[in-house]
């Protein structure tokens, strides 16, 4: 039953939008493109009239312009690497969703999954705001099409002038047309798997996202050696066996423990820039790394099947901090989770 209800609704809205096509070449001709540049490097505004987008919020993003899949910038992910334009979903199941029409000109910042993400909201996305405030180019736009509705998403719009009633929420509105639809090229991702490109972040758009941010920071924060606890995320794959007798433990170190989700993007900026040493398991937390003083000590635990991520040490390169990788290979299974076993030996790191 499901699978004819699925098929029903895909030929439904065939007949609603029409069938969606792959332009064989590359769409130039249909696009206004504007070089911005930044740091002497040009990045590419692409911009569509009429244009039309299609996110399932999870791995594709499609630009259309008359029924055709625009190639140049259309997003598709597979098992965390981006793929060619021939995998977006759209060519197989069109447009699933009522198209909500937008008067006036979006400029999107919508990448799939990925785009949900805090990491990904600071070097992927976010760079993107700020390629067009340097090019004075904010007030071109009447609205941005936005991952989802999230404080530190509206905190960080709101320093470059961008009001709340101007985003519009893709998880709302998966399918939306406006009179012009446009999109910076990404900055530093290209096809391919995502964990090995984040080495190429550019140390120019870690200082001025920094500059620009920190700017803004709480002063309530003394704390040298803090934790950072994620027992309370969503997402499982990062968490420790026993976690109240680690942070026990820790207390005894004088670690001050603290869940990120509980502070605005603003007080994790001082929290961060005010400490001395800062210990916790890899995740997107560990973006704000960035804020920290020089020389500032950073303790990444990691799975040894992730131990060449180098994300997180990317960022201490760039931001002067001395960087440690702490990698275990001792889990208990729990619902199908591998929690992390935190041994003695590790609390001894920290004496």
């Amino acid at each position: 039953m499901k699978y004819l209800y699925k098929t029903f609704i895909i030929k439904l809205f065939e007949i609603i939008y029409g069938k969606i096509y792959q332009s064989k070449k590359r769409d130039n001709k249909k696009l206004k493109i504007t070089n911005l540049n930044f740091y002497k490097k040009n990045y590419k505004l692409y911009e569509v009239n009429k244009g039309r987008i299609f996110t399932d919020c999870n791995t594709n993003v499609a630009y259309i312009s008359k029924n055709n899949l625009i190639n140049n910038f259309s997003y598709q992910q597979n098992k965390d690497k981006i793929s060619s334009v021939k995998y977006n979903s759209v060519l197989k199941i069109g447009t699933p969703k009522l198209k909500k029409k937008i008067k006036g000109k979006v400029f999107s910042l919508v990448q799939g999954a990925s785009g949900n993400n805090y990491w990904h909201w600071l070097f992927d996305l976010l760079p993107k705001i700020e390629i067009l405030y340097i090019n004075k180019m904010i007030n071109r736009f009447d609205f941005f099409y936005i991952p989802k509705i999230d404080n530190y998403i509206i905190d960080t719009l709101k320093i470059y002038g961008i009001r709340k009633k101007q985003l519009i929420n893709s998880q709302k509105y998966k399918h939306i047309e406006a009179d012009t639809v446009s999109v910076l090229e990404n900055i530093y991702l290209k096809s391919g798997g995502f964990h090995k490109q984040f080495k190429n972040i550019p140390l120019n758009i870690v200082k001025e996202i920094r500059n620009r941010l920190i700017k803004y920071k709480s002063r309530r924060f003394n704390n040298k050696k803090i934790f950072i606890d994620r027992s309370d995320s969503k997402f499982n794959h990062y968490q420790f066996f026993e976690n109240e007798k680690i942070i026990k433990n820790l207390k005894k170190k004088n670690f001050a423990i603290f869940k990120l989700s509980k502070l605005s993007i603003f007080d994790q900026i001082s929290l961060f820039n005010s400490s001395k040493l800062i210990l916790g398991l890899h995740g997107a937390g560990f973006a704000n790394i960035i804020f920290c003083k020089k020389k500032t000590k950073i303790y990444e635990i990691l799975k040894k099947k992730d131990s060449k991520r180098n994300a997180f040490k990317t960022l201490s390169n760039h931001s002067s901090l001395k960087h440690k990788k702490i990698i275990i290979n001792k889990y208990k299974k729990i619902d199908g989770y591998d929690l992390l076993i935190f041994d003695q030996k590790y609390f001894d790191l920290f004496n």
